[in-house]
Parts: C-alpha cells; structure tokens; sequence
C-alpha cells in the first residue's frame, strides 16, 4: 500500500512550500522513534504516539498507542473512523487527511500548529475575567446596587425610625428595620433601657457626651484628684475613651494595659513630682516591690494605718502572742480532748464572697484548746473572753454567793465560811458574819483575777498590765492586726483555692505573731506574669489587681 506523506513548511506570512515523501505499508505509524513513518521532534509526543490505517471503504482509521488517547478533531479518542479532511493533533504538530492522488491508496498532510493559533484557542476556552468580557457595562450594574442598598440599609431603617408600626413589621421580616444602624450589643449593666437611644444619645448620629454618663454615674470616683493632678490625659479625655458601649455584654470595661501604662510609666516626670508613686508598666517586668498596710494608732488613738514596702525585714506589731510552728506542728497540740491536728482551715474561714477571710475568733476557733476555768471545783464554768469588767463583776458575784452560802472548799477561808448551812439559811447571817463572807469573797475574787489575767491564761496570748485605778485593775493591750494588706489592690483567696496556703504564706515556720506572713512580689511572679504572658504563666493586666475610679473626689467635680 502506497502512502503519500506531505510535510508542509512556512516562511513568513505568505510563503509556503511542501515536501513529499512516499510511504509504503498498510499502517502509518506516528511517533518521536526513529522507526516511526511519520517522525516527530516534539517531545510531548511518545516513541509510538498513534497509527493511521486505510479502511476498505476510502475511510482511515485511527488508533492511539497511548492509554491517554490522541486528539482527533479536538476531541481526545482511543479509536476512531474518520474521512479525509479529519485532523490529528500531537503536541505543536496537525496531521490532516486528505483525499489520495492519482497512484497513491492514502495520503496525510504534515504541518505545525501556528501559535496565534494556539492563543486564540487557549482565549476561546478561557472565562471572562472581567465585566468588559461579558459585554455588560460598569455603570449599569454600580448603579442597581447602589440603588438597592440606599433603599435596604438607608431608606427602610429611617423610614423605620419615625414610623413605629413599620419597624415592628420590619423586625418580624429578613429586610433590615432600625436595628441595621445598631453598633453592637449594649453592656450588661445598659440593657434596662436599651430601647430608648436618647438616654445616652443627644440626637441622631451624635457621640454620647460626658454629662449624660455623669447623670446616672455622679457618684463614680474619678481616678485621681483633678486638682492635685491636672493632667490633660485625664481631664480632657471622654468617659467614652475607655469605657465604649455596643462591644457586647462584657466589653464596656477596658481591660488592656495602654490604658494604664500610658501615664504610669513616666508619671514623676508627668506630675512634675506631684505623684509619689513608682513608676509601673508591665507587672512581669516593670513593677516595684509590693506595699502593705500596717495597723497604726495616733497619740489621740485615731487609727492611722501606715503604708510600708514589704521587706522581709518588716515586722508586724499586732499586740498578740501567736506561734504558728506550734500550732502547725505535723503531731498535734495538746488539747484537753487529746492530741489535735491543726490547719491553716481550722483558724483561717474565707468570708461569704470567698475574697477575704473572716476574722479570727475566740470562742469559736480558740476557746476549745485555751480554757477560761477559774475554779476546780466548777471546772465547765468558765469567765468570758475580752471583757474585763464583766469579769472581775462574775468573779466577785461567784465567790460572794459561795461564801453566804456557805460550805467553801477553800482551806484559807474562814472557819465560819467552811460550814455548811441549810437550804434558805443565807439569808438568815447575821451582818457580821455576812461581812466576812462578803470580804472573803472579793479577796478570792482578787486572787483569782490575778492568776486569769497575769499568770496562766490571758498572758498566754496578750500583753498584761496592772491597771491604774480600781475600775480597771488590769489592762490587755489591744490586738491590732490589718484586716487589709493592699488597700491600693484587690485579691481574691477564691480564685486561689488550687493552692495550697503554704504555697503563699510561710506559716509552719513562723515561731512569733510579728512575722509577716504576706507574700511578696517574687512569689506572685512564679504564676503571673505581665499583660503580654508566657506559655507557662497566667496574662495578667494592670486591671486584673488595680481598679480605675479610686479617688476620694466624686466623677461630677471632676468633669
């Protein structure tokens, strides 16, 4: 079989000449190999691409060697009939079948693809990237959905906004009514009157101004005194500077560490030495030591507390005798019931808000180890605690009434005194013999009041002194322990209870009530650290301790 292949060569635009080549087999192979009839240079083509075959009918049939398929007539086939004028497309080489001359059985025409021809091809399939390309203007288009959202979002709600009944119908609808306009959900604390726009809002479009926050909030401290501290970033800066309502339930209160920093990190040179407070900007880094409050009374006994730096150094004069080892100790105390474990808990009970503790209390939390008995032979009878007069009274009225009655169990008191009488005898002494028992009875009084307040009881934990008049024959020195440490902070034992007590407070060492048993600045940093954190310790703000409105002047003077 007689095969005609014509290889068709461009030059320029309009030149075109041809080279013919006589092949002879029934299959015209195709491929990159040299044993191929129709020889190709593209390297996107195989070694045997494809292979063409005369059918008995003047038709070629064409097969792909390849399990991807060759191109025919833009379409990708694996076997296929054709007639002349088919094309057959292999990487940048078209084979075309043509009619065969006069004395040949099949003929192929050979020629490269034209690569304006294959942009206009790769354009053809692309799709439109821009509005030009969809023949569609820009101006039509801008112009309905500008339309549309004046009407949506400008029109509805405003018409909404000065017809009520519309914006209830509006509200019940997917179109937007009023609330398109709202900024956000107001804070918690505004929510009672967050229908009613004009009780922050002047008019529409308008900032919330200071006198409308000072109207509900005129006893809100103000930060510092405005006097003292005339400072244009305080004075001159808006309620609505830190506190932006429409931020959610929770995000009226700023709680970043510009808020602060700003004035605080400079505020000696800012206050021009006004201000006798350190310099502060980031807790984990930029934070002087802790100061605490220490109970102080004036010479006219007006309480005066003084503001100290802690130092392990400093000692707390509290007018209490209070080992905390021995109470601590891991065996126990002795106690009258037997040996007894104390804890931290057993003394130390936080307050119903968790943030504090209750105050240490005798009667409850001392009383049972530290017994108030004067007498052995009434050895449940005990005098009470604190109350010196009442106590002496008790003693006396004990004492006297033992004696009329008659029968006391006391070697050094009369003889007459040590008898007993019958029931209803008292009151039948005779004057003598009732001023002898009344005169035993405030000696035995005395005595004992001696031994409770200057020997084996109330020296035992408070400081005793003679007293100098008859109405106070002795005096306690009072106990004067803080009930607040950090009055310029908050801190709160109930976001604490995943410690231990220890943990903090040095107690199981302590052998004298003067120690100080607060934690300092190095022992908080071991959990928190500044604003910005760490991957190991807590992100703790300036506000996380410190609150903002902490002056004595109230936020109205200070506008």
């Amino acid at each position: 079989m007689r095969w005609l292949v014509r290889r068709v060569h461009r030059k320029g635009k309009s030149q075109v000449s041809f080279e013919d080549d006589i092949h002879f087999g029934d299959v015209l192979t195709i491929g990159r190999a040299a044993n191929q009839a129709v020889f190709l240079t593209d390297m996107r083509a195989a070694l045997e691409h494809a292979r063409i075959t005369l059918t008995d009918r003047g038709k070629y049939r064409i097969e792909s060697v390849l399990d991807a398929g060759v191109r025919v007539n833009g379409a990708i086939v694996h076997n296929t009939t054709s007639g002349p004028g088919a094309q057959v497309e292999i990487g940048s080489t078209r084979i075309t079948l043509i009619d065969a001359p006069e004395d040949y059985d099949g003929a192929v025409e050979i020629s490269q693809i034209d690569k304006s021809e294959i942009a206009a091809e790769a354009a053809a399939k692309r799709l439109p990237t821009t509005l030009r390309e969809t023949r569609l203007s820009k101006r039509g288009p801008a112009w309905v959905l500008f339309a549309a959202i004046l009407v949506l979002f400008l029109g509805m709600p405003l018409l909404s906004h000065y017809v009520p009944a519309l914006d209830s119908v509006l509200k019940s609808t997917p179109l937007p009514s009023r609330n398109a306009w709202e900024a956000g959900e107001l804070a918690g604390a505004h929510h009672f009157f967050s229908s009613e726009c004009t009780a922050c809002h002047e008019g529409d479009f308008k900032w919330v101004k200071d006198e409308a926050c000072v109207a509900c909030h005129a006893s809100t401290p103000a930060h510092a005194d405005p006097v003292t501290f005339n400072l244009p970033e305080l004075g001159d800066a808006r309620c609505a500077h830190c506190h932006r309502d429409h931020n959610g339930t929770n995000g009226l209160v700023r709680m970043d560490q510009t808020l602060c920093s700003d004035c605080h990190v400079g505020l000696t040179a800012s206050t021009q030495g006004a201000s006798k407070l350190a310099d502060v900007g980031d807790f984990g880094s930029a934070h002087p030591q802790f100061h605490v409050s220490l109970p102080a009374w004036a010479k006219n006994g007006t309480f005066e507390p003084q503001r100290v730096e802690l130092t392990a150094e400093l000692k707390e004069k509290s007018g209490l005798k209070f080992p905390h080892d021995v109470h601590l100790a891991a065996e126990g105390i002795a106690a009258p019931d037997g040996d007894r474990v104390l804890e931290c808990a057993s003394c130390h009970v936080p307050d119903a808000g968790g943030a504090a503790m209750q105050p240490v209390n005798f009667e409850s939390m001392c009383q049972d180890c530290h017994k108030l008995t004067f007498d052995i032979t009434e050895p449940e009878r005990e005098v009470p605690h604190a109350r010196i007069a009442e106590i002496t009274y008790q003693l006396e009225e004990f004492y006297a009434r033992r004696a009329l009655e008659g029968e006391v169990k006391d070697q050094s008191a009369p003889e007459s005194l040590r008898v007993r009488r019958r029931p209803g005898q008292g009151a039948q002494v005779d004057p003598q013999q009732r001023q002898l028992a009344l005169t035993w009875a405030r000696d035995k009084a005395r005595t004992v009041s001696e031994s409770l307040f200057l020997g084996r009881a109330c020296t035992v934990c408070h400081g005793v002194s003679v007293g100098s008049t008859p109405e106070e024959p002795y005096t306690v020195a009072p106990v004067r322990v803080s009930g607040v440490w950090f009055t310029k902070s908050r801190f709160d034992h109930g976001s604490h209870t995943t410690m231990e007590c220890a943990d903090c407070h040095a107690a199981s060492t302590s052998t004298s009530s003067e120690d100080l048993l607060i934690p300092d600045i190095a022992n908080c940093r071991q959990c928190h650290a500044g604003e910005s954190g760490g991957h190991d310790k807590l992100q703790s703000s300036c506000v996380s301790c410190h609150g903002y409105h902490i002056s004595e002047h109230p936020l109205r003077s200070a506008q």
